[in-house]
């Protein structure tokens, strides 16, 4: 039971179960029947609720934001898109000004479309992918996270997996998934190029494509090696597989070229969402030219009704250039570095083991002394103190995510006046969270 006063939330969710599922449009949204919270507004870092608590928020809606909420600069841009009038089962100029900026600063991304969502965009990565290569099998990292559809929803399930007793099970986070559909995918641990080589030279017959993100968003931004991430690109190469690196979470966040610039590949196809317009809903398809070609009639079949509205495509040209022509991204790595440095120091003053994973700018904190290196090494950490730890931050005014495999997000607006608040938080949270094990 919360500290903070939520009557206001509590009586609406009673009213919103009568009309929706859980009380939210969102699986994710649900924290509970007495704890779920309604948000009223949002500006730079932080959040209000219905109760008028206040948070600052380390979520940021899973890091769309990567400028802060209503900023003004991207909303003045998104309110002259209005002018524009919507979307009109045509085209508008501002399409073809963002694709450039996206190519402009990945240099993979020869070719562009645009969807509304990850997930959607994805999707149509994974199409194009078995277009191109004529294989419906793929493979998909343990760990990775590539949206809620069908042939997603396939991963390993770590919490009940022994290992003394072999391979974790594959299995499917949502009912409804067909079952046919795993035969189709193959996963590989994380880090693993032995691995990967191993399983394309048994079925490089049956697979096209492989999907991963080289930072896992889902899993505690758990990161590649270098070595790792240039010997997929070799082996995608030498089995004719096609490469899609999704950037859902890390592109225009983790360097103005995404996470392709920091390790130096380059992917066939891309994806992209979150960072793209600062939390207006768009995404984009790109890739190598002689791929997105097959994006035509007689090809591949991509669209959508709402595809580059007028105000998001207008919200994303004015992110990219703040992106591009500003250091903002250079002010959020530095934020969060000095956030990390603040935490690790309150711990070791407690002689409490613990370790970073990830990029400043969407890192993930375990409390074990090695940071894992892939899915399966997260069993090993104390995720239940850092569960019990985020909970009680919650109630000293700093929100991130309860399950330990979200990473934290940073945007520009942290850097303003979050710092001390959130270590204060911190420090406070964490008495309370040993006091309760002792």
């Amino acid at each position: 039971m919360s500290k903070r006063s939520l009557k206001k939330s509590n009586e609406h969710f009673k009213k919103a179960l009568n009309k929706l599922p859980l009380g939210v449009t969102s699986n994710f949204r649900y924290w509970g029947d007495d704890d779920t919270i309604y948000i009223k507004r949002a500006k730079g870092c932080r959040l209000w609720d219905l109760d008028d608590n206040e948070y600052i928020d380390y979520r940021l809606a899973y890091g769309p934001y990567i400028l802060g909420y209503a900023d003004e600069r991207v909303d003045q841009a998104a309110r002259e898109g209005m002018e524009i009038g919507g979307v009109f089962a045509l085209a508008t100029e501002l399409e073809y000004e963002v694709a450039k900026k996206i190519s402009s600063m990945v240099p993979s991304a020869e070719l562009v479309r645009y969807s509304n969502s990850g997930t959607e965009a994805v999707m149509a990565a994974l199409r194009v992918g078995r277009a191109v290569s004529k294989r419906d099998g793929y493979i998909m990292v343990e760990g990775g996270y590539h949206g809620v559809w069908d042939a997603a929803l396939w991963d390993i399930d770590i919490d009940e997996w022994d290992p003394e007793k072999g391979e974790p099970e594959i299995t499917s986070s949502s009912a409804g998934v067909p079952g046919i559909t795993k035969d189709l995918v193959s996963l590989v641990p994380f880090n693993d190029a032995d691995a990967l080589e191993d399983l394309l030279k048994k079925k490089h017959n049956e697979i096209g494509t492989l999907m991963i993100e080289p930072i896992l968003g889902n899993c505690c931004s758990i990161s590649a090696t270098q070595e790792y991430m240039q010997a997929v690109r070799e082996l995608c190469t030498k089995y004719d597989i096609i490469l899609i690196i999704d950037e859902v979470k890390t592109g225009f966040r983790v360097a103005k070229g995404g996470v392709q610039e920091l390790y130096g590949v380059e992917a066939d196809l891309c994806t992209f969402a979150k960072s793209i317009a600062n939390g207006y809903p768009i995404a984009a398809l790109a890739g190598k030219e002689e791929y997105m070609r097959h994006i035509k009639y007689g090809g591949v079949l991509h669209g959508g009704t709402f595809t580059a509205h007028s105000v998001a495509i207008s919200a994303a040209n004015k992110t990219l250039e703040i992106l591009q022509n500003t250091d903002a991204l250079e002010t959020v790595a530095n934020y969060g570095e000095n956030l990390k440095q603040g935490i690790s120091d309150i711990l070791s003053k407690r002689d409490i083991a613990h370790s970073f994973t990830g990029h400043p700018s969407m890192s993930g904190l375990f409390f074990s002394e090695n940071p894992p290196t892939n899915a399966r090494d997260f069993r090993y950490s104390n995720y239940p103190f850092y569960e019990k730890l985020a909970e009680e931050m919650l109630e000293d005014g700093v929100l991130c995510e309860f399950d330990p495999r979200e990473p934290w997000f940073i945007c520009e607006a942290h850097a303003k006046d979050a710092m001390q608040p959130t270590l204060d938080a911190f420090e406070s949270a964490l008495e309370r969270t040993l006091g309760d094990e002792s």
